[in-house]
C-alpha cells in the first residue's frame, strides 16, 4: 500500500511539474504589452496589439487582442483567449474567441523560447509563430503546415515590447 501511494504521488509531482514547464513558456509575454505595427493580417495597414496576463494562480495564461479592423479601419477589441495545459490530453493548447462569435482552438508546441499555435482552419492546418529574437521581440509568422514544416506563408511581420 505504501508502494503504490509513492508511485501515485511520484508520478502526480512529475505531471504537475510538466504542466509547469509548459505555461512557463509564456513568462516573458506575461504582465507586458505587445504591438505589432504596419502591415498586418490581410494586407492592410494597421496595428495589433496583444495583453498578457496570469490567471488561476499561473496556471493558465489570458490574453486581449486589439487589432485594426481591416473594413473599417477601426481599432478596437477583436478576440480574448486562453492558454493551459489540458490534463486529459496532456498538451498545452488554447482558445480564443472573437467578438464575431468564432471561436479558434488548437495545441501549442513550445520549442526552447519559441511558441506555436496550430490550429484547424477550414481543411488546413495553420501554424502561428513566435520566434523569439530577444526579451522584447519576437518574429511572428503564420504559415499553413504540410509534413510538419510550414508550407504556405500568409504573414510575416513581429511584435514589440511596449515599453
Amino acid at each position: 500500500m505504501k508502494n503504490l501511494l509513492l508511485i501515485s504521488l511520484l508520478i502526480a509531482s512529475q505531471f504537475t511539474q510538466a504542466q509547469n514547464e509548459s505555461i512557463k513558456a509564456f513568462e516573458n509575454l506575461v504582465g507586458s504589452t505587445w504591438i505589432a505595427d504596419g502591415k498586418q493580417l490581410g494586407g492592410h495597414d494597421g496595428k495589433t496589439v496583444k495583453e498578457f496576463e496570469w490567471g488561476l494562480e499561473r496556471k493558465i495564461v489570458k490574453v486581449k487582442t486589439y487589432t485594426t479592423d481591416p473594413k473599417t479601419l477601426e481599432f478596437g477589441l477583436r478576440n480574448e483567449g486562453v492558454r493551459a495545459f489540458n490534463s486529459e490530453t496532456k498538451q498545452l493548447e488554447f482558445y480564443e474567441f472573437d467578438k464575431l462569435g468564432g471561436v479558434s482552438k488548437g495545441i501549442i508546441k513550445i520549442e526552447g523560447k519559441n511558441i506555436y499555435y496550430e490550429y484547424a482552419y477550414g481543411d488546413m492546418l495553420l501554424r502561428d509563430s513566435w520566434i523569439f529574437l530577444s526579451e522584447d521581440e519576437y518574429r511572428y509568422q503564420v504559415c499553413s503546415m504540410k509534413d510538419e514544416t510550414c508550407d504556405q506563408t500568409f504573414h510575416e511581420g513581429g511584435f514589440k515590447r511596449k515599453k
